[in-house]
């Protein structure tokens, strides 16, 4: 008993005579020495040990090594337990650190006793040591993931992050545990109805794979649809190997027919089960599993049996109808959510804390209002995706000043760092001066905050939308802040293309640009928008229809291009068969000193530089003036499409009418002779007729 002895010398003589007279006992009534109990026997025993229980728990920790004990007894006084175990106020400088560090990033004052000290004392008591260094990141990990599994122990679990978040930043763990830490990997019903061997294929690829996460999740779960599909087609399938051409052409075909929910195996969302898979989704069917049968092939896991780029390519028919078709949202609800988001303020937020505070007159919001409105500008004005922004760096902000080309004004110019992405290296784009001054005045406020590390470069820095130790949430913006500012707005969240969410407003500002009056090149948008193949771009930003329609009207295509000339209808012709029998023309082209009877002069290259050929009737001729006083003739309009020489000539000056000329000299009429021939080369008849529309001016019209 002499370690007993020792071990409670430093307590109370009465609590220590106390504990030591009760393990005393429990020995000989059990007859097994102390040394050689389990955790559930000094359970047990400090069950019936009354107020000495804690006493003995101390013991078994110290003397018996159980350092889970106090967990499985379930004792909720860890402060004392500690100073039983390390000795009083040993553990005192740990939770000072800890408190210390959580309260300079802002962390709830009233969480720091109660919910981290209690997570603190407890990884302490299960390192069974007071220092925070000799904890570990494989503890921190199993104590959360355990704590997981209790219901009613989920604040210790929390506790147990903010702790892991203070570790981390002390570099004595490598990274900070993240509150989804239980949801990481597949779901057990996910798994559950795919054939083993095809499971375990597909783990071993998610595993190995180098995509981003989100695409590991998606192509993951196609991977696992495509193994449901063999199942029922194919039940001797079991494994990708065993796949040919044949199973990989039936299985685009089926893609292409299937319906919502078909295969899934866990349909939660059953709104649309059973109706046809958009083609986006037809579409990620058959690029997952291409790329998973492609990467099996590239990391030699299998055999090639067939090429997966052209057996299972994408159908071209299912490829038309995935164009690009920017989300963006209208002018007007645009307009109303940036003076919504300029005007932001704490009682536009969700009011964060319990009922009980509120009543009692506490008002807070879970994030400063400041750092909420610097995220607001950047959405307004940036471009950005959601990941870009929560990964912008604390000093973002580049301040420049410009000269204006016109006046010589000068101007202050933003520029913002946009960190690496999915597609392009870190780069600047220019913003809204607006967007630096918000930032700024986030920053005049932001209390220090740990370095993080960025999941892309993996390296450790400051972040500028950090609080409270972690970044901001990933649905934040969506889930918080649109739906304040369509409130605030006064318009709904949904619009005619769906959910308002944070990446239509990338959309929205692209369109924008590419539309402005001085727009924006395809190709400096691409840059803006940090795109590596303009191909992207296109998907982001379209020509709204009413700019291409003022395009349009300004190119003026159909005044250059197309004009009206007049032509007299002669019906006595027709009618008597003289037309029919090519006696007599029937149609006159008033060409304003004459008239040309040929039936095809659209087509007559002479047409505008008249060669004065026998179809050619002058006005001043016989046959001319009967054609002005003879009754019969019809008058009306036909319409020519003039070319590039023509339109010149038409518009342009001498030079241009002698060029046309000349380049029509030996060009035949349509009566055969070229005009060199009839002596015309150099006559120019101007079509005086020729009108810039299709129909006369109403003052035309009235005119006698």
């Amino acid at each position: 008993m002499r370690p007993v002895d020792d071990a409670v010398r430093e307590w109370p003589r009465k609590s220590g005579r106390t504990a030591r007279n009760h393990v005393f006992d429990a020995v000989r009534t059990r007859g097994l020495s102390y040394q050689s109990w389990d955790e559930a026997t000094w359970a047990e025993v400090s069950r019936t040990a009354g107020p000495a229980r804690l006493h003995i728990i101390a013991l078994g920790h110290s003397l018996g090594g159980h350092h889970r004990l106090h967990h499985t007894a379930g004792i909720n006084q860890l402060r004392r337990l500690a100073d039983l175990v390390f000795g009083s106020g040993a553990t005192e400088p740990a939770l000072r650190e800890v408190e210390q560090t959580l309260s300079s990033w802002q962390t709830s004052a009233h969480l720091l006793e109660w919910q981290v000290g209690n997570a603190v004392l407890d990884a302490l008591l299960s390192a069974g040591s007071p220092r925070l260094e000799d904890l570990t990141d494989t503890l921190v990990r199993q104590l959360v993931a355990e704590y997981d599994k209790v219901d009613g122990l989920h604040s210790r679990r929390r506790g147990l992050i903010k702790l892991s978040r203070v570790l981390a930043s002390k570099g004595i763990i490598p990274a900070p545990l993240h509150s989804n830490e239980n949801k990481a990997g597949p779901r057990s019903d996910m798994l559950s109805t795919v054939p083993p061997q095809w499971a375990e294929w597909a783990l071993r690829w998610r595993k190995y794979s180098t995509h981003e996460p989100g695409t590991i999740r998606s192509m993951f779960s196609v991977i696992l649809i495509a193994g449901r599909w063999a199942a029922e087609k194919h039940p001797d399938v079991l494994t990708p190997d065993q796949w040919t051409r044949d199973m990989a052409a039936e299985y685009v075909a089926d893609t292409m027919q299937a319906t919502v929910g078909q295969w899934a195996g866990h349909n939660r969302n059953r709104s649309r089960f059973g109706q046809p898979i958009s083609a986006a989704g037809r579409a990620m069917r058959i690029d997952s599993i291409r790329g998973f049968f492609c990467d099996l092939i590239e990391w030699e896991w299998i055999k090639p049996r067939f090429d997966p780029r052209r057996a299972m390519s994408m159908p071209l028919s299912l490829r038309a109808q995935m164009g690009p078709n920017p989300r963006i949202i209208d002018d007007a609800s645009w307009a109303k959510l940036m003076a919504a988001g300029l005007t932001l303020n704490a009682e536009d937020l969700k009011p964060y804390g319990s009922g009980r505070a509120r009543k009692a007159g506490w008002k807070a919001t879970y994030y400063p209002v400041e750092m909420v409105r610097a995220m607001v500008g950047v959405w307004l004005f940036g471009g950005c995706r959601i990941d870009e922004i929560r990964r912008l760096e604390l000093d973002c902000v580049t301040w420049d000043e410009g000269t204006d080309d016109t006046t010589g004004q000068p101007f202050t110019i933003c520029l913002l760092h946009i960190p690496q992405n999915k597609t392009s290296r870190p780069f600047n784009k220019p913003v809204d001066p607006v967007v630096g001054q918000l930032i700024d005045a986030w920053k005049m406020i932001r209390p220090p905050q740990p370095d993080l590390i960025d999941r892309k470069t993996g390296q450790k820095r400051q972040h500028l939308f950090c609080h409270r130790g972690q970044l901001v949430g990933k649905e934040y913006l969506n889930h918080n802040i649109l739906p304040a500012l369509c409130r605030k707005a006064g318009i709904p969240q949904t619009d005619s293309r769906g959910a308002l969410t944070s990446h239509r407003a990338r959309a929205t500002i692209a369109t924008q640009l590419l539309n402005a009056r001085d727009p924006l090149t395809l190709n400096d948008l691409q840059q803006w928008l940090g795109h590596k193949h303009p191909a992207s771009t296109r998907y982001y930003a379209a020509i709204l229809q009413r700019t291409l329609t003022a395009a349009y009207k300004k190119a003026d295509y159909f005044a250059r291009n197309v004009r009206t000339i007049q032509v007299l209808i002669d019906r006595e012709s027709i009618l008597t068969g003289a037309a029919a029998g090519g006696e007599q023309p029937w149609k006159y082209y008033d060409l304003g000193e004459g008239y040309c009877s040929y039936d095809f002069f659209a087509k007559c290259p002479h047409r505008l530089a008249c060669a004065r050929c026998p179809f050619y009737v002058p006005k001043q001729s016989s046959r001319g003036q009967l054609l002005a006083v003879k009754d019969g003739i019809d008058q009306m309009l036909e319409q020519l499409d003039l070319t590039d020489d023509e339109r010149e000539a038409l518009e342009g000056d001498r030079e241009a009418v002698t060029a046309l000329a000349k380049r029509l000299a030996d060009t035949p009429t349509p009566a055969g002779p070229t005009p060199r021939e009839l002596g015309t080369d150099d006559t120019f008849i101007p079509l005086t007729q020729l009108m810039q529309r299709i129909s006369p001016d109403k003052g035309d019209e009235d005119s006698p």
